[in-house]
């Protein structure tokens, strides 16, 4: 999803409007931004139809992602660790494959594979750290410390 600080907004506004539309899909998936995903989830305890109670914290929600800025909610993307395994693997296989000796057996060097598909989930998760996305997001460290509703 590209602008998910527009999506919650034109969420949260359709259904204040009346016309729910996908709010099953909206309350069902994550999102990228710990903030804007803590305002899905709470979003997501309000029943339909809505009620006083529920007319209220829907608006609170919304203006709270209104006044979220992008720098607030943009944030570079997570690598996935299986990216790193496989383009470990394929180094791995093609390194195998170099020094491959006729007669020596499928199982010669293993080493050649389970190394480089090691160091390729090492990369991602030091790339990961770094740029502090995923598990190292601080905002999600910190929603994971407190519980996450």
């Amino acid at each position: 999803m590209q602008d998910e600080r527009e999506y919650v907004i034109g969420a949260i506004g359709s259904v204040l409007n009346g016309s729910p539309g996908d709010w099953e899909l909206f309350v069902s998936q994550p999102l990228r931004s710990a903030r804007l995903d803590f305002i899905r989830r709470r979003a997501g305890s309000v029943r339909l139809p809505l009620d006083a109670s529920g007319e209220r914290l829907l608006r609170e929600l919304l203006a709270r992602a209104e006044r979220l800025s992008e720098e607030d909610v943009s944030k570079p993307r997570a690598w996935h660790m299986t990216t790193g395994l496989l383009v470990g693997l394929v180094a791995g296989l093609a390194l195998w494959g170099i020094g491959f000796v006729p007669g020596g057996g499928w199982f010669q060097n293993p080493e050649l594979v389970i190394g480089p598909a090691v160091l390729g989930v090492v990369v991602v998760a030091l790339r990961n750290r770094r740029e502090r996305v995923g598990y190292h997001d601080p905002e999600t460290m910190d929603q994971n410390k407190r519980g996450r509703i």
